[in-house]
């Protein structure tokens, strides 16, 4: 049986067997209007799961989406949560979707269990990914956010929170597993992505003011479908086992470390991340980081945002023995830098406004989150307005 089904199993027994009913029930709804238009040839998507984008046209479906948030109240240790969310996806088609629903203990001050699907803790704002409202910006700096292809897993997380003087700290650790589908839009592909034995640490530390925080990821990854089969079973045919092992993508080994520091003093706002991936495979290792630097005027906060991502192997200089491989490889530059300026206003305690500007350049042969092999590589200006709202 495999750990979705047993956690499934778990919580079913345990909602029925707790003999006190829902003392609570508490229901939020949350969603961003949103339009993006890029003046360039490359699609401007807001991840790699959207099918659609902005190319020399206005898009509506890249941030529009609309979402629901539950909790039930079991008793004072154990309450449900549950978020769904609707969104365009990579068959542009609008698409309901359970984005996370675990089962949670509060075992007082100190630990929580939860167990069930839970968002991984890789960044600052995994767990507002896609509440637009409680985020600055329209959308979190790709250059960061977008190394890693799921924000969810299959399984069961411990936190272990405390004070030291006027210090908070809290230790998240995780276990699991995930599967799912990734597109490879340069290649019009689609691959079965399957991640086993994934283990999560966070720790955070700080004040209300200024807090710091370290994540380490390991899992085991598989990534497959009928074109890679054929193309790493044809390397072994002719011989080439030693080419097809290096970059087959099958229980390879696959880790991430990232580091952040976020500042909330007075009106000023500062946040940086620093993310790092190293799968040894055709995806090949990349690192970026983004900083934000925003001013709050009561209900208006201008801010700005430099963001990076690079490669640690040139793959867009590529040179195998095989063409098809060599493709794989240059489709899997994602390097590039973007200089974002924009504003939020806060309409009310529910509704807020946003307006930003962001240019995008594409780094090396083939580069950009936004990449399509058929196209030279060239900088993108994108225009974005957003309403969020939450209720």
């Amino acid at each position: 049986m495999k750990i979705k089904s047993i956690f499934l199993t778990f919580i079913i027994l345990n909602v029925v067997n707790i003999s006190a009913f829902a003392l609570e029930f508490d229901m939020k709804t949350f969603g961003t209007i949103g339009a993006v238009y890029n003046d360039s040839s490359y699609m401007y998507r807001k991840d790699i799961f959207q099918k659609d984008g902005s190319s020399k046209d206005i898009s509506v479906e890249t941030d529009s989406i609309i979402g629901l948030q539950t909790t039930l109240g079991i008793n004072e240790n154990f309450s449900i949560l549950l978020q769904g969310i609707v969104n365009n996806d990579y068959n542009d088609k609008i698409k309901a979707k359970l984005d996370w629903g675990y089962l949670k203990y509060d075992g007082g001050e100190n630990i929580t269990l939860k167990i069930g699907r839970i968002r991984t803790p890789y960044y600052k704002n995994s767990d507002n990914l896609n509440i637009g409202y409680s985020n600055l910006a329209i959308r979190e700096s790709v250059e960061v956010y977008g190394q890693v292809p799921f924000s969810s897993y299959n399984g069961i997380e411990v936190t272990y929170s405390g004070i030291v003087d006027k210090y908070f700290y809290t230790v998240q650790a995780g276990y699991g597993e995930e599967e799912l589908t990734v597109p490879n839009h340069s290649l019009n592909q689609k691959a079965n992505v399957k991640i086993e034995d994934f283990y999560a640490l966070n720790l955070t530390f700080g004040t209300s003011a200024l807090q710091a925080r370290a994540t380490y990821i390991n899992a085991d990854m598989t990534a497959s479908n009928q074109t890679l089969e054929q193309l790493f079973n044809g390397l072994r045919t002719f011989g080439l086992d030693a080419l097809a092992n290096q970059y087959e993508y099958k229980d390879k080994k696959s880790e991430y470390l990232g580091f952040g520091i976020f500042l909330d003093y007075k009106n000023i706002l500062f946040s940086t991340e620093y993310g790092q991936r190293r799968v040894k495979s055709f995806t090949r290792d990349v690192h970026g980081y983004y900083a934000t630097l925003g001013y709050s005027f009561d209900k208006l906060i201008p801010f700005i945002t430099y963001a990076k991502s690079k490669m640690d192997d040139i793959t867009y200089e590529a040179d195998t023995v095989s063409p098809i491989l060599n493709n794989l490889l240059r489709s899997q530059n994602t390097a590039q830098s973007s200089k974002i300026a924009g504003v939020k206003y806060y309409v009310n305690q529910n509704v807020d406004i946003k307006f930003q500007y962001e240019h995008v350049m594409p780094k090396g042969e083939y580069g950009s989150y936004h990449l399509n092999t058929s196209l030279e590589p060239k900088s993108m200006n994108v225009f974005s307005l957003a309403l969020d709202f939450i209720f």
